[in-house]
């Protein structure tokens, strides 16, 4: 083999080791704003959910929603957009004009945020057609909320305890629920 021959094989040796090494460093680089973006987008997910119940909700601040809900919106009962996630929460604020959410939970993963929350008020207008215990009430519940990619709420998915508030405001007869079993006497 001629010097010139090993000479132009070191160089394309040298060349393809750089190479390689310049792509490793991009890759690394790719992985790392990759996960950086998505703690970034899971971070700003859940101050967006911190904002609607904090913010817009507890101040009833219901002009402002469409700062965080999408026009392509479905809600748990297949509401629309930013009106029907408005009119589904007036419709709850309407029987419990004080009431408050408070955040107990937030826990995020890819395009979704869980919040476990309660809230507290009392029943002092008539709530979907049934009037005014002016008992106070509290609930619970679990809502998963699927975000896009602009940041926006875009579906909804609630397991809330609906029986529990219609025993507190007195539309349901507390005697229809059983008890729960006692455990036996030793």
């Amino acid at each position: 083999m001629s010097l010139t021959t090993k000479l132009f094989i070191i160089v394309v040796l040298i060349f393809t080791l750089s190479s390689t090494k310049a792509q490793q460093q991009d890759t690394h680089k790719n992985v790392y704003s990759t996960k950086m973006k998505t703690s970034e987008t899971l971070e700003r997910n859940k101050e967006t959910i911190r904002h609607l119940y904090e913010d817009l909700l507890n101040e009833r601040q219901f002009d402002q929603l469409a700062s965080v809900v999408s026009e392509e919106y479905v809600g748990i009962r297949g509401e629309k957009g930013v009106k029907g996630f408005s009119e589904a929460v007036t419709t709850i604020v309407a029987g419990f004009p004080d009431m408050k959410w408070t955040i107990e939970d937030l826990l995020a993963d890819n395009d979704k945020v869980i919040v476990r929350w309660s809230w507290k008020g009392n029943n002092t207008q008539p709530f979907r057609g049934i009037p005014a215990s002016n008992k106070p009430v509290t609930d619970n519940a679990i809502v998963i909320y699927q975000f896009n990619e602009g940041g926006k709420i875009v579906h909804a998915w609630m397991q809330g305890d609906r029986l529990g508030v219609l025993l507190q405001i007195g539309a349901i007869p507390a005697n229809l629920i059983p008890s729960p079993p006692q455990s036996p006497k030793n």
